[in-house]
């Protein structure tokens, strides 16, 4: 009975020492609001080329990185596009007005508010 009990509290121990590995860290300038209250960080380039997302919960990822890239011949008046370097099939409109949509093969899937942080 001893045993079992010593073993049964140091696996509890070695369980409280175990770390999940922290999530990847950016140097965010910027975030959307999405309609759902979700906020989430970004890092725009100087360029305004490509948005930099860490663990992006609402691209469908469960943690790490997401970049988004323009589409310079795809502009539509007020508006940029990006697409997804990792998924193909997801891409952002990001207008003036600051009014972003989210939109995954072919279907809008979220709406949101930018917000650029100026230092």
């Amino acid at each position: 009975m001893k045993i079992k009990l010593l073993t049964f509290v140091c696996t509890l121990f070695l369980l409280g020492c175990v770390h999940r590995p922290a999530g990847p860290s950016i140097n965010a300038n910027g975030a959307i609001k999405w309609a759902n209250g979700v906020s989430e960080e970004m890092h725009i380039s100087a360029s305004g080329s490509t948005l930099t997302f860490a663990s992006p919960d609402s691209f469908g990822r469960s943690g790490g990185i997401a970049i988004f890239s323009r589409i310079d011949s795809a502009r539509n008046g007020d508006c940029e596009h990006y697409y997804s370097e990792a998924a193909l099939k997801t891409r952002m409109q990001i207008c003036k007005s600051g009014e972003v949509t989210l939109i995954k093969e072919g279907k809008v899937i979220n709406v949101g508010a930018l917000a650029r942080w100026v230092y």
